[in-house]
Parts: structure tokens; sequence; C-alpha cells
């Protein structure tokens, strides 16, 4: 399901060789490069910083630290996190190998998962057993009303997958818990589009030569799988061809990544006895009732026209194609809990044709990241103990507050703005909640059992355990301890409009992001920015729309609103004009919001590290100014490579442009960079004074 939260980064769905992991508990991390914080040998000094600031500030290290063959994307986003996920493999091992650990305790379910999760003699023994009774029951569909009957069951016990990769998962659409819009302190049921095996939806439909050949891949890709699973080359490779064109139809009633970042476009609250009535096909009611939500009134359908057309594929499509469909959609999603055979052909394609990463990632490497995304919360606990003090949590604290007053004083003095939509501003910027490091109450697992004898049971009991948990949220008020996907070992950031709260994980809250030890410009650069990014999100395209209290609202004068977006529309047409390869450029409305936090993001953090200045002497080091530090300290935690493939699916996919786009595309809007580095009118890095984009 598309949350509708806003992140800083989407992280690459596999990973790699990264560090070697941690065997002994984290120390605290020390500053990484002297007093200063960022990486002098990253620079390329053979680059003027006025002509490509990203290539001077992280040349060096993107030459030092080439894409590994199991990353899409290597960064320093995957360099924290593969250290985190060290102290995480520390915490399992431990776990798994603690004598006599009691019963539905902390220790015994993190140490059976893991144990499980590596044991490969075991899944092979097992081979397709664990799905050998759904698959049966798919075979046996002989009319609409069992594909409509599998549709619903596989809403509920759908095998676990996690990470950014697009798997089918849950077949048509998907059903979850969601803010209402209109009164955010309630949760609805939201029905979104869904059942798209690829990334997006211009997978399927662009028409040049790059997207042709991954869905004629794609299409070999679930031949092979059906084969592996026991079908002849005929049949596989004809249901493979009919599950393509299934997908194909869903994905032109789907609803753009663009289109979708209108809140007004995704939300429809709709009578559950109406929805019946306009797509009886599909049993709303006993859909509804055979998940727990018999008495439910009224249901956000995020994109009705989906539905609409979902309802004829329904009637029209054959029997035959739909039960390959869902065949299709429960073995896509089991491959990384199968056997081997089914492990590496689901790679070739996932993981070489759609991310071009080169080879598989390592099982212990694997099975951390679906123990975090499994259990976060669990592991979490001992995470946050090892890697996290109260100290760091209160010094964050201040950070936020610094920015906030920073822009607090910012938005009267803005000349596009009037007074009512500035009190407007004022109040909303007063309201934000911060949630850091960790839930204040830690999520009850004690319904979830595992056990050491199948990792992918271990994983339906997850998966089903996570959905049933977010079903009886449906109707309840928020819970403010509802963290969603964030583990506190994550490596991101968010804001969420509907609630009017911003989150940072502990993961983040460490070097190059955050060191307590570094110099004040490395820090409001870093984790200053990452800050301020978040709090921009409360006013970008679709924050904007949104009041203090979280609801969808517009608080907007008409001349106030025309002059934001005539603001926003510069940033798109900035970051439109970026190309990823020949043919492909970013798409300027789709990265909009995430661009807005970055330019907002910076010069909020800019102007909180120069209030933090006031009355401190002003020193050079390494003979670079406390300016050019902090722009330094920004553009270093941007440093990646990643694989074309994976640049072009983000290019689709992505509301995030890509490092080097954020980076110059940031600075060179802003005249306080010009000054910092003594460039030059007409330098690549200062964009033309009435090109210039700015917000705040």
């Amino acid at each position: 399901m598309r949350r509708f939260a806003i992140g800083l980064l989407f992280i690459a769905a596999a990973c790699t060789t990264a560090p070697k992991p941690q065997t002994q508990p984290s120390a605290p991390q020390k500053a990484f490069f002297g007093d200063h914080g960022f990486d002098l040998s990253a620079l390329d000094r053979t680059v003027n910083p006025c002509d490509d600031f990203y290539q001077f500030a992280v040349g060096n290290w993107r030459k030092a630290n080439p894409l590994p063959a199991t990353f899409p994307r290597y960064g320093r986003f995957e360099e924290l996190a593969e250290r985190n996920r060290g102290t995480l493999r520390t915490i399992l091992e431990e776990s798994a190998n603690a004598a006599g650990a009691e019963k539905g305790s902390a220790t015994q379910k993190i140490g059976d998962f893991w144990t499980a999760c590596m044991n490969e003699q075991a899944i092979e023994e097992q081979g397709l057993a664990p799905i050998a009774d759904e698959l049966g029951r798919i075979n046996s569909i002989t009319d609409r009303w069992g594909v409509v009957e599998t549709i619903h069951r596989l809403q509920m016990r759908p095998v676990a997958t996690f990470g950014v990769e697009q798997r089918s998962g849950n077949p048509v659409f998907r059903i979850g818990p969601q803010n209402d819009f209109k009164n955010s302190n309630m949760i609805i049921a939201v029905i979104s589009q869904g059942g798209l095996g690829l990334p997006e939806r211009d997978y399927y439909l662009r028409d040049d030569e790059r997207f042709r050949d991954s869905r004629e891949k794609y299409a070999e890709h679930i031949a092979a799988m059906f084969r592996l699973a026991g079908m002849d080359e005929a049949s596989a490779r004809a249901d493979g061809d009919r599950v393509v064109a299934l997908e194909t139809e869903l994905a032109r009633a789907s609803m753009s990544a663009v289109d979708q970042r209108n809140p007004d476009n995704v939300y429809h609250i709709t009578q559950v006895a109406d929805l019946a009535a306009q797509h009886p096909s599909f049993d709303w009611r006993g859909f509804f009732s055979s998940i727990g939500l018999a008495n439910l009134q009224s249901v956000n359908v995020a994109q009705p026209d989906f539905l609409r057309e979902a309802e004829r594929l329904l009637d029209e499509m054959s029997v035959d194609s739909w039960r390959a469909y869902l065949r299709w959609n429960l073995l896509d999603a089991a491959a990384p809990a199968l056997p081997t055979a089914f492990v590496n052909q689901d790679f070739a394609f996932r993981g070489q044709v759609l991310s071009g990463q080169r080879e598989l990632q390592p099982r212990w490497q694997r099975c951390v990241r679906i123990a975090d995304a499994s259990i976060g919360q669990l592991l979490g606990q001992e995470y946050v103990r090892r890697n996290f003090t109260p100290e760091a949590r209160r010094k964050m604290g201040e950070l936020i507050n610094n920015l906030i007053d920073a822009l607090g004083e910012d938005i009267p003095k803005l000349p596009w703005m009037g007074v009512k939509t500035k009190t407007q501003a004022l109040a909303k910027l007063g309201a934000f909640k911060r949630r850091i490091g960790y839930p204040d109450v830690w999520r009850d697992y004690s319904a979830l059992d595992f056990s050491r004898d199948s990792y992918a049971q271990n994983l339906f009991a997850s998966r089903e355990f996570t959905l049933r948990r977010n079903v009886n949220r449906i109707g309840k008020l928020y819970d403010p301890n509802e963290w969603g996907v964030f583990t506190p070992a994550t490596v991101n950031a968010s804001y969420n409009p509907a609630r009017n709260f911003i989150t940072f994980p502990a993961g983040i809250l460490q070097p190059p992001f955050y060191d307590p030890n570094a110099d004040d410009a490395y820090n409001y650069g870093g984790i200053g920015m990452v800050i301020g990014h978040e709090m921009s999100h409360g006013f970008d395209d679709q924050g904007s729309k949104f009041d203090a209290a979280g609801n969808l609202r517009n608080w907007w004068t008409p001349e106030d609103l025309k002059n934001f977006q005539a603001r926003a529309e510069c940033i798109v047409n900035q970051y439109g004009e970026f190309v990823v390869e020949p043919g492909l450029n970013i798409q300027g409305k789709l990265v909009t919001g995430e661009a807005i936090g970055d330019l907002g993001g910076l010069t909020i953090a800019y102007r909180a590290y120069q209030r933090s200045l006031q009355g401190k002497p002003r020193q050079q080091v390494d003979g670079f100014s406390p300016e050019q530090r902090f722009f330094l300290g920004f553009a270093q935690i941007w440093g990646e490579n990643m694989a074309i493939e994976e640049q072009r699916r983000r290019a689709l996919a992505d509301p995030h442009a890509q490092g080097p786009f954020r980076v110059d595309g940031t600075v060179a809007n802003m005249p306080e960079f010009q000054k910092a580095w003594n460039c030059a009118d007409g330098t690549k890095m200062v964009r033309e004074a009435g090109k210039r984009c700015s917000i705040w």
C-alpha cells in the first residue's frame, strides 16, 4: 500500500558485501574525521566546487567505493545501515545461542526466527510444502467465485515479503489502516490499487526498447518459476503470457505515481453498502466479514476507477488467466522463503534485470534484513540499549527546537505570503510533534509464535500478525506510539502530514549524519538538513494541503496559494531537466515534494547554523570556512553509486531524485552557497537570478 508518509529516502531493496559484521556490541561512534566530521579524503579537488559541487564533495568517495556486486545502490545510507545490521546480527546470534530461553520471551522469538532463516538445509528439504495447500486450492479454481474467494483469502495470508521492491503479494487490491484525512484522530480502512509484479505501471505501458525488454524477461521469469513449481514447458509459457497480459490491464487502470501525490485524488469515502452495490462481483461484504470487519460502515476507496476496471476484468478475463495470475501472485511472494532454485531465479530477474545487482546477498545479510522487517521492535529494544543513549535523544530534541525556531523566525519575513496564511503556517509549525529514536511504548508481540522448524511458516506468522494488527486498528483512535514500518535501526526519517509529526529513528542518528563530537557545521549540514527536510514536508505540495491538526483543509488564501504553486512549479521545471539516461529524465512532478524538502531543509538548517554561530569565533578548519563546512556536511551524506537499472526504476517510481541531482539541484538555488564558495555568476552551481527556486 502506498503509505501517506513522506520519507527522506527509499532504501534499496537488496544489499551487499559491505562492511564486516560486528561480532561485539557496538561502542559509541567517534568522529570519523577529526573535529570537523566531514571526510577530506572524499573530496575530488580536481573539480571546481562551483562547477559540480557533488563531484567535488564526494568524487573520491565514489571512486573508493565502487558499486559492490550485491547492491543496486550503495551510498552513505547503506554504509550506515550495514553497520547497524552488524549490531542486529550480533543480537540475533546471541539470542539463537542463548541456553534455556523462556518460551514466549523476546530472546526465544528472536533466536528461533534467526535459526530457521539460516537453516538452508531445512528449507531445501521442505521444498514447496509451505505453500502446497494454497497452490492446490488455486489450481482447483473452476469459476469466478473461486477467483474472488482466493483474492479475499490471500489478502490476509500472503507470504511475507519486505523491502521496497515491488512484488505481487496482494492480488488486485490492498487493504489497510489510514488516518482519516478529514478527521485525523481516527483510523479508517483504505482500499488501494495493487497486484502488479513490476515496479511501476510505466514498466507495462512504455513502448521503448528498455521496457519491452523488461516485459519479455518478466514473462520468461514467470515461466521459469512455474517450471520450477512443476509445470511443463508449454503450460508454463502460456501461463506466463497470461499473467503479463492481465497485469498489463491492471496497470492501464492504475493511477500514476504523480497523480497519487495529490491527497484529494486518493480520498473517496464510500459507504460499504454503496461499494457492494457498485462492485457486486467482489463480494465486499463477505470480504470485510472474513477479516473481522463485519460491522464496517465506510471505507476510503483510494482509486475508484481502478476498482471499476478490476471489476470488468474479473468478469471478462478467463478463469485460466485469473488462476495463472493467482498462482503467480503466491509463488512470487513466497520466492525468498523457498529453496535455492527459486531464490536464484527470483534474484536473476528482480536483482539483475530490474535493479542491476550482479550478485545475490549472502544469506546472513538477507536474514538480518528480514528479521528487522518482521520483528523490528523486538530487535530494536536491544539495539537501542547498545546504540542509543538518553543523552543522544535529548540532544536531537535540542537540534529540532533550533530548526523550529529558525523557521519560526523566517515565516513572518516571507515577502510572498500574506498575514492570514502566515498565522496558519506558524500555528502548524507550533503544532509539530516529534518522535526520536524509538517508541515510548514497545509493540506487543505476545500473540506471535515462532519455531526453529520452518522459516516460511515464521514468515507467514509474522505477516499475518502484522495484517491482523493493522485491521484491528481500523475504527479506533490513532495510537501515537504507532511507528509503522520504521524500526529503531532504520536509516531514514519521515513526516506524516495526517498527524503533523516528524520521525527520526535511532538508526540514522549516527555518523555520517550526526556526530556529537564533530563540528556544528557538520551536524547542521547533515542531521540538521534531515530535520529541516522533514519539517519542510509540512509545507510541500502534499503537506501544505493539511492543517495543524493533520486534516485535509485549505488554509491558504487564493493569492498565497498561487504564489506557492508558482514556486513549486519552478522546482518541477528544474528537476525535469535532469537526465538519467537518454530518453529518460527525472519526473519533476514526482520529486516535487522531496526537492522542496531538500531546498527548504537545507535553507532552514543553514539559518539555524548561522544563529548558532552568534557570539562564537569563526574558525577556518582544514582551509574551509564554517559555511563551506556546512555545505560539505550536507553533500557528503548523499555520496552514492547506482546501477543504471536501479536509476531507471527510481526515475519512474521513487519520489526522491538521485544523489547528484539532490545536491547540485539544491545548492544551485541558494545564494548562501554562491557566497560561501565565491562562485561567479554563470557557473554551473549558480542558477540565473530569474530561474532560482526558493520557498523560505
